[in-house]
C-alpha cells in the first residue's frame, strides 16, 4: 500500500497557464475556447452534446437560464457557463457522463475551458504581535477559525484530530489513566489552503476506528479541484477548492503513519461520522459545493473501505425561477446504537453564487432519522421516507418549524434526544436583535416550536461570590457523586469576561461555581464533551480564540493536560 506522501504528491494541483482560445465550433455557442488535436472527435462530441441539450431542454428550463448568463463580449464568460452547463448536465443526466468522459480523455481542465487561473482569495497575514492565551494548550496557534476538533475514545485512550497548520490534519492521543500524550503529529497533507490560498475552515477532520483497530481520518474538503473533472454526484462545479481525502493508520492504535484510501469523492464538503453498535461506520458529507446532495458512506464492520455513497437529498432548481436552487444543510447525530437522527434546514442557493448576507438563505427546520438495522429513513410520524429527499418531500413529510413567515432565521440546527424518545430539533433563531437556541418538539401528534432548550427552564448558576449569572453559554454535566451533581460551565460574568469553571448542584438544576479555571476578556470559548462507551463525559476539549490567537486545550480531572512538547 502506498504512503500518504507518495499518493498525495501528484494530487496537489500545479499552476497551469491558460491556453489560447482555439478552434471555434459553430454548432454551439459554448464551443468557444476548446482545444483539441482531433477536430473530428471534437465535432462529434459537440454534436452529441447539442442533441442532448435540445432533448433535455424540452422540459428543463435550467439550460436556457444558464445560457442567458453569458456575456457575448467576454470569451471567458462563454467558457465559464459552458463549464457550468456541462456540470449541470453531467450530474442531472447521467446519460451525458460517458460522452463527456470520452471527450476529456487526456485533456487538462484548461485545455477544455479557456478560463483564468482560479482565485479563491489570499491568506491574511498574522500580525507581528498576537494576543497571548493561557498556558495549558496542546496545539500550535490555529489560523483560520478551525473548529473544536473531533475525537474517538478507545478504552482509556482519547484520539483527537484537528485542522492544524495550513489546514493539514493533525492527531494526538491521550491516556486517561496515565495522562501520557503522543503527538500532536501531522497525519496527512491537505490541498485546501496551500500556496497563496486563504486559510479555509471547511477542512476540519473527523476520526473513527474500524473493527481492526485502524484509525480513519477524513478531511480537507471544500468542493474539490478543477482538475478533478466533473462531479458525478452534483449539479454544481467545484468553485470553493480543496479535496476531501481519507487516510488510515498503517498499524492498529498507532498515530505515527497513515496511508491514503481512494474510496470517497474528492468534491465533498463537511463531514460527520459515527460508529454504530455493530461496528459499522457511517460518514455523512455533502457531495460537492452548495448545490449538491448530501450522502452517507458506510464502512461495514470488518472492512476498511467505504462502500458507494447513498444519496440522502437532491438539489432542485426552482420551477418559476430556475437560476435558484433549493438544497439543504444537514446535521446528523447518533442517538442510539442503531439510530442516527438528522436535523436539516432549507438552503436557497443560486447558480450566480450570490449569497444573501442577511440570513444566507437558511430557512425552516426539519427532522428525520436513519435506522441502520434496515437502512430506512423515518419522519417523526414513523413513516418511511423515499430517497433522495427534495424540498417538496421535506415540506410535506419532515417539517418541524416553518420560518418562512417569521422574522427569525434558523441559522443552524441539531437533533435532540428527549425523554421518551420524543423527536426534537434545536435551531439557532437569529434576528437583527438576538441569536439564541430554541427547540421544536413533536408532542401530541404535532410539532411545537419556539420552546426553550432542554434543562434550561428555571436553571440557575451562581458564581464564587454567590452572584447569579445571567448569561450561561454552555453547561456539561459530568455525573453524580455522593448525591452531588458536578458539571463544567462556560458563562459570561458581570465584567463581560468569558469564564470556564467547575460547578456543583444538589438537584441538577441550581448550580454553584466551585472553581474558576479561566476568566478572560474578549475571548471566545467553545467546549466539546469527550464521552466514553457508557456515554459519560470523561474530558473536555476546549477551544479558545482571541483575535489571531487560537488554541485547543484538554481538560481532564480538574486540570488542563499538556504534552511535554508544549
Amino acid at each position: 500500500m502506498k504512503s500518504v506522501q507518495h499518493i498525495l504528491s501528484f494530487k496537489v494541483p500545479r499552476p497551469v497557464t491558460v491556453v489560447a482560445t482555439s478552434l471555434l465550433i459553430s454548432l454551439s455557442l459554448f464551443c468557444a475556447g476548446c482545444a483539441s488535436t482531433d477536430s473530428s472527435t471534437e465535432q462529434t462530441f459537440f454534436e452529441k452534446r447539442k442533441a442532448l441539450i435540445e432533448k433535455f431542454s424540452a422540459k428543463d428550463k435550467v439550460f436556457s437560464v444558464l445560457r442567458a448568463q453569458v456575456d457575448p463580449k467576454d470569451p471567458e464568460s462563454k467558457d465559464y457557463w459552458r463549464w457550468r452547463i456541462d456540470q449541470y448536465m453531467y450530474g442531472q443526466y447521467p446519460e451525458y457522463q460517458a460522452i463527456y468522459d470520452s471527450f476529456k480523455q487526456g485533456k487538462t481542465f484548461h485545455q477544455i475551458y479557456g478560463l483564468s487561473a482560479e482565485d479563491l482569495g489570499s491568506k491574511t497575514p498574522l500580525p507581528q504581535n498576537i494576543p497571548q492565551l493561557p498556558q495549558g494548550y496542546f496545539t500550535e496557534n490555529l489560523q483560520g477559525n478551525p473548529h473544536r476538533g473531533w475525537h474517538y475514545v478507545s478504552g482509556d485512550t482519547v484520539y483527537i484530530t484537528y485542522q492544524g497548520h495550513l489546514t493539514d490534519p493533525y492527531i494526538a492521543s491521550y491516556d486517561l489513566k496515565t495522562h501520557q500524550w503522543q503527538g500532536p503529529l501531522k497525519a496527512a497533507e491537505s490541498t485546501l489552503s496551500k500556496g497563496d490560498r486563504k486559510i479555509d475552515s471547511h477542512g476540519r477532520p473527523v476520526i473513527e476506528m474500524d473493527s481492526k483497530g485502524h484509525l480513519h481520518i477524513v478531511y480537507g474538503g471544500h468542493g474539490g479541484e478543477r482538475e478533478d473533472g466533473l462531479n458525478p454526484h452534483s449539479i454544481d462545479t467545484p468553485h470553493a477548492g480543496g479535496r476531501m481525502l481519507h487516510v488510515m493508520s498503517e498499524k492498529p492504535y498507532d498515530i505515527s503513519s497513515f496511508v491514503y484510501k481512494d474510496d470517497i469523492t474528492p468534491f465533498a464538503s463537511y463531514t460527520k461520522s459515527y460508529k454504530m453498535g455493530n461496528g459499522d461506520i457511517y460518514l455523512f458529507t455533502r457531495a460537492g459545493t452548495h448545490k449538491s446532495p448530501w450522502v452517507y458512506y458506510k464502512m461495514k464492520s470488518g472492512q476498511q473501505h467505504f462502500e458507494a455513497p447513498v444519496m440522502i437529498t437532491w438539489p432542485t432548481p426552482q420551477q418559476d425561477n430556475p437560476i435558484n436552487v433549493d438544497t439543504f444543510y444537514i446535521n446528523p447525530v447518533k442517538i442510539s446504537d442503531t439510530e442516527i437522527a438528522i436535523s436539516f434546514l432549507w438552503h436557497e442557493c443560486n447558480f450566480n453564487e450570490v449569497h444573501n448576507k442577511l440570513n444566507y438563505g437558511r430557512i425552516n427546520a426539519y427532522y428525520m432519522k436513519l435506522v441502520t438495522e434496515n437502512g430506512n429513513f423515518y419522519n417523526a410520524q414513523n413513516e418511511v421516507l423515499s430517497l433522495p429527499i427534495t424540498l417538496q418531500q421535506a415540506n410535506e413529510k419532515t417539517l418541524a418549524f416553518d420560518s418562512t413567515k417569521r422574522e427569525e432565521t434558523p441559522f443552524g440546527t441539531r437533533p435532540l434526544v428527549l425523554q421518551g424518545e420524543t423527536p426534537a430539533v434545536a435551531y439557532e433563531a437569529r434576528t437583527k436583535d438576538y441569536s439564541e437556541w430554541r427547540m421544536a418538539a413533536y408532542q401530541n401528534g404535532e410539532w411545537q416550536h419556539s420552546l426553550p432548550m432542554p434543562d434550561t427552564v428555571n436553571r440557575t448558576l451562581h458564581d464564587r461570590d454567590n452572584q447569579e449569572v445571567s448569561n450561561i453559554l454552555s453547561l456539561e454535566a459530568l455525573g453524580v457523586q455522593n448525591g452531588i451533581h458536578t458539571a463544567v460551565v462556560i458563562y459570561r460574568n458581570k465584567d463581560n469576561k468569558s469564564v470556564f469553571a467547575e460547578a456543583t448542584s444538589e438537584n441538577g438544576q441550581d448550580w454553584q461555581v466551585t472553581k474558576e479555571h479561566l476568566s478572560l476578556k474578549s475571548v471566545r470559548m467553545q467546549m466539546e464533551a469527550v464521552k466514553n462507551s457508557l456515554n459519560n463525559t470523561v474530558a473536555i476539549v476546549l477551544n479558545l480564540k482571541k483575535g489571531a490567537s487560537q488554541r485547543l486545550y484538554l481538560w481532564h480531572q480538574g486540570e488542563f493536560r499538556t504534552p511535554e512538547m508544549n
